[in-house]
């Protein structure tokens, strides 16, 4: 997740089963770093559950921001909901039921009083049911948490298998801008003792 100075949170997917969890980070402007519906690779066909809870005294007026992938959001649609207090809500095909079409990216909460939000994006085959999907559950995180100009973060536990095809899984990084200005951020791989094996540079704009 990035917020103008440069800064960056990275986040992983990584394709295993996943159940849908509750643990979150409670604020008034959370990311969720990957929610998305549609077709991925190899056949996956990809939708998200979203949850927010609200655990407060009075009611939470949210906004849903659409962060569209691989382009600047300084327009973003917009889904809006009051969630009573102690209530918790759940959007089931999320991307599609509060915005309309399918999509990949991000989503950016705000909200007049303190929630909590996760989210469960994963793969169903037609037939199958939630409990044979595979995906990941992520928990919203807040802004305050995202790194600036000089920071950075680091993803653990990402291997690559020597040939490609024998690899268990596919491991996805991203990188949310959070405030509405560009970023550029620089991401270096390194080995199991600690030597840069490679790096690339990528510029975001703001959103």
């Amino acid at each position: 997740m990035l917020r103008n100075t440069p800064s960056a949170l990275i986040a992983i997917v990584v394709m295993s089963v996943a159940l849908p969890s509750l643990a979150s980070f409670p604020g008034t402007e959370v990311f969720l770093p990957s929610i998305g519906r549609g077709p991925g690779a190899a056949g996956s066909q990809w939708d998200t559950c979203v949850w927010v809870h609200n655990p407060g005294t009075a009611p939470a007026d949210v906004q849903f921001r659409l962060l569209l992938r691989n382009q600047p959001n300084p327009a973003a649609q917009v889904f809006n909901d009051t969630i009573p207090p102690g209530d918790t809500r759940r959007y089931d095909n999320a991307v599609e039921s509060m915005f309309g079409e399918p999509a990949f990216g991000a989503l950016r909460v705000t909200s007049s009083q303190k929630v909590l939000v996760g989210s469960h994006i994963f793969s169903l085959t037609d037939g199958a049911k939630e409990r044979d999907s595979a995906g990941q559950y992520f928990a919203a995180i807040p802004a305050s948490f995202a790194i600036g100009t000089g920071q950075s973060a680091s993803v653990l536990g990402v291997y690559q298998t020597s040939p490609e095809a024998e690899s268990d899984y596919r491991y996805n990084f991203g990188f949310v801008e959070t405030t509405g200005s560009g970023a550029t951020v620089r991401a270096a791989a390194f080995d199991d003792s600690g030597n840069e094996v490679g790096s690339r540079s990528y510029t975001l704009g703001g959103w």
